[in-house]
């Protein structure tokens, strides 16, 4: 059901957090109708599930139900800059089906004309190009800004891991510098499972904080658990790497003892399969962009070397929200929505977020280096680099 008066409903199985409705065309509501078909059939026959089923209320605590009107409604109906979403992808199409669903419900609930899509995909061999084209129709038909780019070149041989990444990261970025709108924001997705609400949650907490990066938290299994995955490249306070623990996941008290409310904490990088960018650090001469380290720098990930340029320009007010846990695979996913790893009531049971005090930081990081061109893990000693 769609409610046109209200700020919250369900409609196609997902969150609707706006006064707004869907289109009334009769054509556009028979494409979007015929693609998320499309995507219950690609979704089920690769996890026999139903692709809504997981961001349905159903599947969420009453805590939250009953929270998201007041948590939202300044995002919903309040003046937000537009969001620019960007996502590279590769042999995606465990994800996709999710991934376009929520998107559609975000650009519902923040409205057509605040949401900017661009997606970069490459060298896949499964449907992930078959979906993006179905994607690419309906965004045209539905009227909402985006450029999907499916180029079927793979990775070029003997060129540094790091130096591609960079480089497919930049060409999703590209219609952020040529369209001509101030973008607030700009959210950087992997291939993860995520509900529209975690991304609300995101932007709802970077306001809060003024944050200039808001990162989820991105997990796959360790040990029979859900563990911190992109421990590469999250740093604390300390200019620590991570554990993958949850339980234990820093030596930096103030980063523990949030950690363990649920509450979100300030780090020195993170990334984590969402990261929500605060739109300045592109623009200008010399804004930032993705890039490979230097001669006689540590080859760290191009997501570390971002971190450490904003850090270097003055952009220090990085957070991590420990309460949108995100997922590659089905598995992880359903653990991290279990009691042990999903408290119903943090934080969702009081609108009220606690402001982060923004510390100093650490002048040096670990740096566990990527030297090799066709390495894909770390495969040189781990160094203090300065910041």
């Amino acid at each position: 059901m769609i409610n046109i008066g209200g700020i919250y409903s369900i409609d196609h199985g997902y969150f609707t957090l706006a006064n707004i409705g869907l289109s009334k065309d009769a054509k556009a509501q028979k494409v979007r109708t015929e693609f998320e078909k499309y995507l219950q059939n690609v979704h089920h026959k690769l996890h026999n599930e139903d692709v809504r089923a997981f961001c349905s209320q159903d599947n969420f605590d009453k805590e939250f139900i009953s929270s998201l009107k007041q948590r939202y409604q300044n995002i919903t109906t309040g003046s937000i800059e537009p969001v620019f979403i960007a996502a590279n992808l590769h042999n995606s199409e465990k994800i996709l089906p999710n991934m376009a669903l929520q998107l559609l419900a975000l650009t519902d609930t923040l409205g057509h004309s605040r949401v900017f899509i661009s997606i970069y995909e490459n060298g896949s061999e499964d449907k992930t190009k078959e979906i993006l084209h179905q994607f690419n129709s309906t965004l045209n038909t539905l009227g909402i800004a985006h450029r999907i780019l499916a180029d079927g070149a793979p990775k070029p041989e003997h060129i540094h891991r790091i130096e591609y990444l960079a480089k497919v990261r930049n060409i999703a970025l590209e219609p952020l510098h040529s369209s001509g709108t101030k973008y607030g924001r700009v959210l950087f997705l992997n291939d993860i499972f995520f509900c529209m609400t975690d991304l609300l949650e995101l932007i709802s907490q970077s306001r809060a904080h003024s944050a200039h990066l808001t990162c989820a938290e991105d997990f796959d299994m360790f040990n029979g658990a859900p563990g911190l995955y992109d421990i590469w490249v999250t740093r604390d306070m300390r200019g620590m790497m991570p554990r993958k623990e949850m339980h234990k996941v820093s030596d930096d008290d103030t980063s523990m003892i949030a950690q363990m409310r649920d509450r979100p904490f300030q780090v020195q990088c993170c990334w984590n399969g969402a990261a929500l960018i605060d739109a300045q650090v592109f623009r200008g001469n010399n804004g930032l962009r993705f890039r490979r380290s230097a001669e006689g720098e540590c080859s760290a990930s191009e997501c570390s070397l971002f971190c450490n340029d904003m850090w270097a320009k003055g952009f220090r007010r990085a957070v991590m929200v420990p309460r949108v846990k995100v997922s590659y695979d089905i598995r992880t996913r359903d653990m991290l929505r279990m009691p042990t790893f999903f408290p119903a009531d943090m934080p969702f049971n009081s609108p009220e977020v606690e402001k982060i005090t923004f510390r100093s930081g650490p002048d040096k990081v670990v740096c566990l280096p990527l030297n090799g061109i066709d390495s894909h893990n770390p495969d040189g000693p781990a160094v203090y680099v300065n910041i």
